[in-house]
């Protein structure tokens, strides 16, 4: 609708002693030894319920952090992925004793942090309100209620921030990714979805809860100013009457890379830009034997910010991206490599060749012992700031625990660290670098994308998926000897029929939004055959008004005042045409049927539709109905380029023609924006002073 471009405006409009001369610079001085690093030693006891408890005393701030931590296997949620997210979170929004309201205001009170999850909770607080936030903690995660109301809050918000991903590709190539690597089947691989969200109850969240949050199985890890003999009187004393139980147990089929490279699709039409990720699972655990080296070994690939390959390559050489990075990620269960980019759509696969030549570059061309010290001070580094957070020395301590580690695993972290060989970045590569056995996943245009990237594919097969992962069929035949002006006939009668719809005159619609605690209101106003008024305000006072007479257009409002000429102008003109679709080719519009697909589970038919100016943007109509259900087009806003998404709902007749009374709006902004028409008003009359400034 013309209307949101007013909309969109006001978002955007809204929202010591010298002694350089005894050193030669041009040598990098010799890396010193590795700092050593003490880490207090962890104090362990059990309770008689089970629960282990892993102190480590830091007397040097007040301050003292308690994580709860359920050593579960991962769960399949299946069709109801979501509710063990929802578990975690409305822990926090009730208990027994407390509302959301009682525990948000109990937390600021003594100045502390409660995070809660479906393994736990996590929270910190000053020394002197130890036992007042260990109660509030234990009554959060003993006695949640799980308020109903509170259910349908998050699954308000969690289908908003789901409904984004539709447009966003590195949400597309992330979802494809997960599904790929992992497959749907485990827990790693699945993916919330709106409908997943809408079948989560609050049954569900209340039996994970009583079948899963159990003290034997649990670890309660505290770090910072306060002794053993405080923590086991008050860790007994809120959570000693915690009862233990049977915890189930889960097994999965382990992941495996594919055998050879594998090229998919997440597709979005029109997109100027292409995100890249390359990824396969792998097996390395926390603490093993390769997981420092392997580390290093990916700082040299892209893990680094600057000094890696792929940065050097991608960015600094080929000007292809602003970042290339990769990933090795460690999981007790399965871990993963993931290199990735986003890239201009024209350099996809040149982008893509080069990721995979600094992949095999990594043992065909070995890393020099000049970037391995680099990397080795950098993370040095990196390392002796991350042990300033509390959050960093509890999960040292509770890594020790689970697997079983060295008491002085990281105390030795940075000699270990330093004692890495340019030979073992070698083996290393060769163990977890695969540039041969990788799903390689693009989210971006299809049409301009597939053919280029075939000659990736080992079996030359390009698969296409869409947002959730879902292989989609790629080649749906469309219907012989039907065309783009068909389908636009059979929407002409779908709202009404061309006599109907050309007897209508002028009309006028009157559309409004809720943003920030605040009401937008667009009235639009059009009378045939060309002439357009589109008037914003924002809670009653106007900001801006368009209108074009005919001949003449014009804007005014906060940003002052401006008459359309040139291309404007003209751009102007063929916006205001009432009735637009019934004169596409009068009006010079180029139509094109593309494709059948499916969105949101209806087939639709794909239309491109190209104004004499050369601009494009793709209009979807539902098979059955004929009707318009989306559009969608690049835009260029103050903030570059990006993708517009208008899905059109609630078809309602209005003097005898079809009119959609919701829109929704994604691309914008970082929540999906729900616009609904308020009234629409057909053949009134209309003022010619309004066209007038």
């Amino acid at each position: 609708m013309k209307f949101l471009a007013s909309i969109f405006s006001v978002i955007i409009l809204f929202s010591g002693l010298n002694l350089s001369a005894q050193l030669d610079r041009s040598v990098r001085p010799e890396a010193g030894p590795a700092p050593e690093i003490k880490i207090g030693k962890s104090k362990t006891f059990e309770l008689d319920n089970g629960l282990k408890v892993l102190l480590v005393e830091n007397h040097k701030v007040p301050r003292v952090s308690f994580q709860l931590y359920l050593n579960n296997d991962p769960v399949l949620e299946k069709e109801t992925v979501g509710y063990l997210s929802a578990t975690g979170d409305l822990m926090r929004t009730g208990t027994e004793n407390r509302n959301k309201e009682e525990i948000d205001e109990a937390i600021d009170y003594l100045g502390a942090r409660l995070s809660t999850n479906s393994n736990g909770f996590y929270g910190s607080t000053m020394s002197r309100f130890t036992e007042d936030f260990l109660k509030l903690a234990a009554d959060v995660a003993l006695n949640p209620t799980f308020p109903e109301e509170e259910l349908e809050k998050y699954k308000k918000q969690t289908k908003s921030g789901l409904s984004t991903q539709k447009s966003d590709p590195s949400a597309m190539a992330n979802n494809v990714a997960k599904v790929l690597r992992y497959g749907k089947d485990h827990p790693y691989g699945e993916i919330t979805t709106e409908e997943s969200v809408d079948q989560i109850t609050r049954q569900m969240c209340v039996d994970y809860y009583n079948t899963y949050f159990k003290p034997n199985n649990a670890y309660m890890v505290v770090v910072g100013d306060i002794k053993k003999r405080q923590t086991k009187k008050l860790v007994k004393k809120y959570f000693g009457a915690w009862e233990r139980g049977n915890v189930p147990t889960h097994e999965y089929n382990q992941p495996k890379a594919p055998e050879g490279n594998q090229v998919a699709i997440a597709n979005k039409d029109g997109a100027v830009q292409s995100v890249i990720k390359i990824t396969y699972p792998i097996e390395l655990m926390p603490g093993d034997e390769d997981a420092i080296p392997a580390t290093v070994m990916n700082e040299a690939l892209g893990g680094g910010v600057f000094s890696g390959r792929l940065m050097q390559n991608l960015r600094e050489d080929k000007g292809y991206t602003y970042g290339a990075r990769s990933q090795l990620s460690k999981d007790d269960l399965v871990g993963y490599f993931n290199a990735g980019a986003e890239v201009g759509t024209e350099v996809t696969d040149s982008a893509v060749q080069e990721f995979l030549h600094e992949m095999k570059g990594m043992t065909a061309d070995p890393v020099t012992k000049e970037h391995l010290d680099m990397i080795k001070s950098v993370r040095t580094g990196a390392f002796a700031r991350a042990m300033e957070s509390p959050r960093t020395i509890a999960q040292f301590a509770l890594n020790t625990e689970l697997y079983n580690l060295p008491e002085d695993y990281y105390n030795t972290y940075l000699k270990k660290l330093n004692a890495v060989t340019v030979d073992q970045v070698t083996a290393m590569a060769e163990k977890y670098i695969k540039p041969e056995n990788s799903h390689i996943v693009i989210a971006g245009d299809k049409s301009v994308l597939k053919e280029k990237l075939k000659r990736f594919d080992s079996d030359g097969e390009v698969k296409i998926y869409n947002t959730w992962g879902n292989e989609v069929e790629d080649n749906k035949t469309l219907p012989k000897d039907l065309t783009a002006e068909k389908v636009i006939t059979k929407y002409v009668d779908a709202r009404g029929g061309a006599t109907k719809i050309n007897a209508i005159k002028s009309v006028k619609q009157v559309a409004e939004m809720q943003m920030q605690g605040r009401t937008i209101q667009t009235i639009m106003i059009q009378e045939a055959p060309d002439k357009m008024i589109n008037e914003t305000k924002m809670n009653g006072m106007l900001v801006s008004k368009q209108v074009y007479d005919g001949e003449k257009g014009f804007m005014t409002g906060m940003q002052g005042e401006k008459d359309f000429e040139g291309e404007d102008l003209e751009s102007l003109k063929l916006e205001s045409q009432m009735h637009k679709f019934l004169k596409y080719d009068e009006l010079g519009y180029e139509l094109e049927l593309v494709a059948l697909e499916d969105i949101d589970g209806k087939e639709v038919y794909k239309v491109k539709v190209t104004t004499p100016a050369g601009d494009t943007q793709f209009d979807y109509y539902d098979v059955n109905s004929g009707l318009k259900v989306m559009t969608k087009k690049t835009i260029e806003t103050q903030r570059g380029e990006m993708e517009q998404v208008q899905k059109l709902k609630d078809y309602k007749p209005v003097g005898g023609v079809m009119y959609p009374h919701t829109i929704v709006s994604t691309g914008m902004m970082p929540q999906p924006m729900e616009i609904e028409i308020k009234s629409i008003d057909v053949n009134v009359d209309i003022d010619d002073e309004k066209y007038t400034k």
